[in-house]
C-alpha cells in the first residue's frame, strides 16, 4: 500500500465520519444532565482536591529536608 492509498483511506474514513474529532463528539454522547453534573459538582472538586495536594507539596518543598527525614528503608526519624 503506497502513501496514496494511505491518504485516499484516511480521506474516505473522514468523509463517513463528519466531525469525528474527539472533542466536538464527546459532548454529544454525554446526556446534558450528566455533561451538567460533571462540570458543576465533579471538575470543581478535583480542581480543589489538585490545588490542596500541590500547596501541600510546596509547603513541604519550602521547609526543606530538616523537618521530614527518612532512611533508605523509608522509616522516618
Amino acid at each position: 500500500m503506497g502513501t496514496g492509498d494511505v491518504k485516499s483511506a484516511n480521506e474516505m474514513k473522514q468523509k463517513k465520519q463528519p466531525g469525528s474529532t474527539r472533542s466536538s463528539s464527546a459532548g454529544k454522547r454525554l446526556d446534558p444532565a450528566l455533561k451538567s453534573w460533571l462540570d458543576n459538582v465533579i471538575i470543581p472538586a478535583l480542581v480543589r482536591e489538585y490545588l490542596a495536594e500541590i500547596k501541600q507539596r510546596n509547603r513541604l518543598a519550602m521547609a526543606g529536608p530538616s523537618e521530614v527525614t527518612s532512611d533508605k528503608d523509608g522509616n522516618q526519624s
